[in-house]
Parts: C-alpha cells; sequence; structure tokens
C-alpha cells in the first residue's frame, strides 16, 4: 500500500510534467490560428521567415506614418490545405502584426499624393519617397530599406521630422517648382529622372541625381467661349465674379493636369486635365507635344464626368486606361476604345491601377502563372478587378471579382491601394478616410481557397467575392494616399546609393526656381 502511495504522486508528477508539455505542443500547432501572431518571430517553427513589407500612408491631417507589416509565411496564403475549416478560422484569425516605423509631421496642408521610387537590383538599396501637397512643396525623403527591431510599441504623438522617427530615415529636401498644387509624381523605372506634374497645367522633369530640371512641358489652357448670358445666366443675372481666385491667379482651374501616365518604354507620356474632355500625348525624346485625343459623347457618356481624374499604362504598354469620376475606359494603342466600365451599382471611382493576379483566381486558361487585370477601388468600399483581354463587348467587360465592400461590413470609401508581391505572395493593400488599412491576401499558393470563395449578392446581380482579409491597423487619421515597399532581413547593412546624396538635394529647391525663372 505504501509502494502504491509513493507511486501515485510520481506518476501524477509525471503525468503533470507531461501535460505542460503536451498543451504547449498544442498551442504551438495552433499557434498560427490566434490574434497574437508575435510568437512564430520567437519560436520559429519552419524554416521559412515571416513576409515583412513597409506601408507609408498620406492624410488630411498633413502626416506620413510608416508601419511595418510582418505576415507569418505559414499563413501567407489564405489558408493551408491541412485546415480543418479555413473559412471560418479565416473570419477570426487576423495573423498579420504591426510595427510602426516613423509617424511626422510632413507638409503644412493635406497630402495629396506619395509615390516610392522602384526597386533596384540590390533589394537592401534604400528607397525615395516623394509627396506632396496643396502647399505648392514635394518633399523628399530617403527610407531605409533594413527591417527594424519588431516592437509592440505605438506611435501616439507625430514628431517634427522623419530622422526623429527612426535615425535610418534621411530628408533630402524640398522642391519647390509648381506654382499650384503638384497632384501627380511619378519615376522612371531606373529612378535617374523623376516627372512631376500639377495644377499649373506644367508637367517637370528633373534628374535624380542632382535633382536639377532638365525640361518642362507646359498645357495650353482651353480657349474661352463667347458666353450668351440669356442662355446660361437667365434673364436679369450675369456671371458671378469672385473677389479672390486662387486656382486662376496661381495657373489652376481649367488647363491643369490631374495625373500622367508613363509608358513602359520611357518614350511617351500621357497626361489628363481639369475640365477638359482630353487626353494628350508626349514625346519625352523631343519634349513636345506628340498629339490631344478629344474624347467626344459617344465614347464617353455625360454620366462618367466631364474630366479624366487618373490615367494608367498597362505593364505591357499595350493598352491604357482613363478614370472619370464614376466610369472608367480602356484603349488600345490605337487610341480606340475597348472596353468601357460603370460600376453595379454606380459608384465614384477613386483609384485605378494595372496589376497581377494568379491565373488560378481569374480562371483564366492560360500557359503563364498570372495575368494582368485592371483594378477599380470604388465610393462604396470595394476594390473591383476586371480583365481587359478580349471582351465581349464595350459596355460588357469582364468581372473576374471584387473584395471588400458593404456585402462584408466594409463601406467606407477606398482612396488608394497598391499592390505587392513579397516571395510569391500576392497582398492588396488599401486605405480610405476612415483610417484604417487593411491588408488582403490574394490567395496565390492555395487553390483550395480559389475554389471555396463566396459568391455575394450585389445591386445588379453576383459578384466573386475574392481574396482574404489577414490584417487591420487604425491609423486614427484620414488616409489619402499610400505607397508599400518590400523590407530585407534585420541586422542587414545597407549599400548607399549615388543618387541619394544629401549635399546634391539640400539645395533643389532654389535649383529649379531659378531654372524656371
Amino acid at each position: 500500500m505504501v509502494r502504491r502511495k509513493r507511486s501515485t504522486p510520481s506518476t501524477a508528477t509525471g503525468a503533470s510534467t507531461s501535460a505542460p508539455s503536451s498543451t504547449t505542443a498544442t498551442l504551438a500547432g495552433t499557434s498560427i490560428t490566434p490574434p497574437l501572431p508575435r510568437a512564430p518571430q520567437q519560436t520559429p517553427e519552419s524554416s521559412h521567415s515571416p513576409l515583412n513589407f513597409q506601408v507609408i500612408t498620406g492624410s488630411y491631417d498633413k502626416i506620413l506614418h510608416g508601419f511595418i507589416v510582418s505576415i507569418p509565411s505559414s499563413q501567407s496564403s489564405s489558408t493551408s490545405p491541412a485546415s480543418p475549416t479555413p473559412k471560418e478560422n479565416d473570419a477570426i484569425s487576423l495573423p498579420a502584426t504591426f510595427t510602426d516605423s516613423f509617424l511626422f509631421t510632413a507638409h503644412t496642408a493635406p497630402i495629396r499624393t506619395l509615390t516610392i521610387s522602384p526597386p533596384s537590383a540590390n533589394a537592401l538599396q534604400k528607397r525615395i519617397l516623394a509627396t506632396s501637397s496643396s502647399d505648392e512643396h514635394i518633399n523628399l525623403y530617403t527610407l531605409s530599406s533594413a527591417l527594424p527591431p519588431i516592437n509592440s510599441q505605438k506611435l501616439k504623438k507625430a514628431t517634427s521630422t522623419l530622422i526623429a522617427s527612426n535615425p535610418k530615415n534621411k530628408n533630402l529636401g524640398i522642391l519647390s517648382h509648381h506654382l499650384n498644387t503638384p497632384t501627380a509624381i511619378v519615376f522612371t523605372p531606373n529612378r535617374s529622372k523623376i516627372i512631376t506634374a500639377g495644377l499649373d497645367a506644367q508637367i517637370h522633369i528633373l534628374r535624380t541625381r542632382d535633382w536639377a530640371p532638365l525640361s518642362m512641358l507646359k498645357c495650353p489652357k482651353p480657349k474661352s467661349r463667347p458666353i450668351n448670358y440669356a442662355a446660361d445666366y437667365g434673364d436679369g443675372y450675369g456671371p458671378r465674379i469672385d473677389a479672390f481666385n486662387p486656382e486662376a491667379t496661381y495657373g489652376g482651374g481649367a488647363g491643369g493636369v490631374n495625373d500622367i501616365a508613363l509608358h513602359p518604354s520611357q518614350k511617351i507620356l500621357l497626361s489628363v486635365g481639369k475640365n477638359t474632355l482630353q487626353v494628350r500625348m508626349w514625346n519625352l525624346m523631343t519634349g513636345r507635344k506628340a498629339g490631344v485625343l478629344a474624347l467626344s459623347k459617344e465614347v464617353v457618356p455625360p454620366i462618367f464626368g466631364s474630366e479624366g481624374m487618373k490615367v494608367e499604362w498597362s505593364k505591357t504598354g499595350e493598352e491604357y486606361a482613363i478614370a472619370f469620376e464614376r466610369g472608367v475606359v480602356v484603349f488600345g494603342m490605337d487610341s480606340k476604345p475597348k472596353s468601357r466600365i460603370r460600376t453595379a451599382p454606380i459608384s465614384k471611382v477613386h483609384q485605378i491601377r494595372y496589376i497581377d493576379l494568379p491565373t488560378a483566381i481569374t480562371r483564366n486558361k492560360r500557359d503563364t502563372e498570372e495575368e494582368e487585370v485592371l483594378a477599380i477601388s470604388t465610393e462604396d468600399g470595394r476594390v473591383l478587378f476586371y480583365s481587359t483581354t478580349d471582351p465581349e463587348s464595350l459596355d460588357s467587360p469582364n468581372l473576374i471579382g471584387f473584395l471588400g465592400g458593404r456585402s462584408i461590413g466594409m463601406p467606407g470609401r477606398v482612396k488608394d491601394f497598391n499592390v505587392i508581391t513579397v516571395k510569391g505572395n500576392f497582398h492588396l493593400v488599401t486605405g480610405g478616410t476612415d483610417g484604417v488599412v487593411r491588408i488582403w491576401d490574394l490567395g496565390g499558393g492555395s487553390e483550395k481557397d480559389i475554389h471555396e470563395m463566396k459568391k455575394v449578392r450585389v445591386d445588379g446581380g453576383e459578384g466573386r467575392q475574392i481574396g482574404c482579409l489577414v490584417g487591420i491597423y487604425e491609423t486614427e487619421r484620414r488616409i489619402t494616399c499610400l505607397g508599400v515597399m518590400e523590407m530585407g532581413g534585420e541586422g542587414i547593412e545597407e549599400e548607399e546609393d549615388v543618387e541619394m546624396s544629401d549635399g546634391s538635394s539640400s539645395s533643389s529647391g532654389s535649383e529649379g526656381d531659378d531654372a524656371d525663372e
């Protein structure tokens, strides 16, 4: 009996000591599912490192906010094939973790747009960040590609400079060659030049090595038509004349450039302007206008709007798309319309981009693994994906699917979005005026999830909801634009770029002004 009593505690202690190990093993096996996904960095069970990329947002509050997104590689796809209930787990768990990188006041007015220079052959080389605002300035910064230490502390108070938040980032200077709000900034693929456009009806081309101006393209303003007071304003009423109109005084209004698009060959530039249904083509080899395409009512219905808001070239350079207030028209290289997109239900268009999607999602039988599609963000919180290859008719675009929207409880407008591919995984980042940044996994590596994508009924028919939400981050600021860039490993040294020296860029504003004068 005594021996039995003595043996019982020993077995009990053995069971108690073995129980925590079994429970920890169980937790380690299911550590991917709970919404506390910082464990994979501390207990790396697999040889795959997490996916890291940085998101930079601009806001109406004049603040630039950068944060690092880390997604475990085991959950880079929507789900694993061994997961018993993939859709239920995905609806609950958000594996992405966020670490603030910088938070500072960049401009004295709301930020209009931001652009990050393309990556070079060295993935850890610093990138150039260019931001514009209605204060008529373009601010230039260099962003470090090295992964900072991961922590859970959130930056709540904005600093005055970029260096105060992250010493590895640098402030290059300010470009002040525009007389009105800069509306578009484009880097050439080799990062040797930067092209800017603004509401002053001017397009400037500068060299990034020393930020010297190379050329200026000036868009002519439309001629004023004679006024018929009786027909336009009624009997006894004349036109309203403002005492002070800054748009007319400083070169805004009609003729201002809304957006520009650079052809992949870097020889052609397209521009769309305010209060005009025209597309201007510029020859960058000669620095002169190459032609003007006037858009008639047969091509652009009046319900679309009276001016082009966005213009975008496809990555192959075989077509381009023009976004209006409530519609998008796709043109071929012959400047003839190929497809006319009108969202159902009708909603305002905020951004368009050509992106690559896996052919398993597009369901197009092709030999390639990726297909280029046109993505459109709308006022009702959706991002729609259209295939522009071989449409049935002009007004019958091929809708592949969409993500977000009121059908899943996300009605906020999507002001801007971007797509990044890290280690073969497609992620889409959206941001809107509700201050929420959402990270979507487009499921490039999970064929099971692709077949289980749900159909959601919307006004005008059914649509296929694609993508899986893997992260939500609240910036607490009204977002106007965003950009993404891939981050390297932690502790790896970077190579300095010759084109990013501080001495050449500090006096960029004065050089640009002298050249313009």
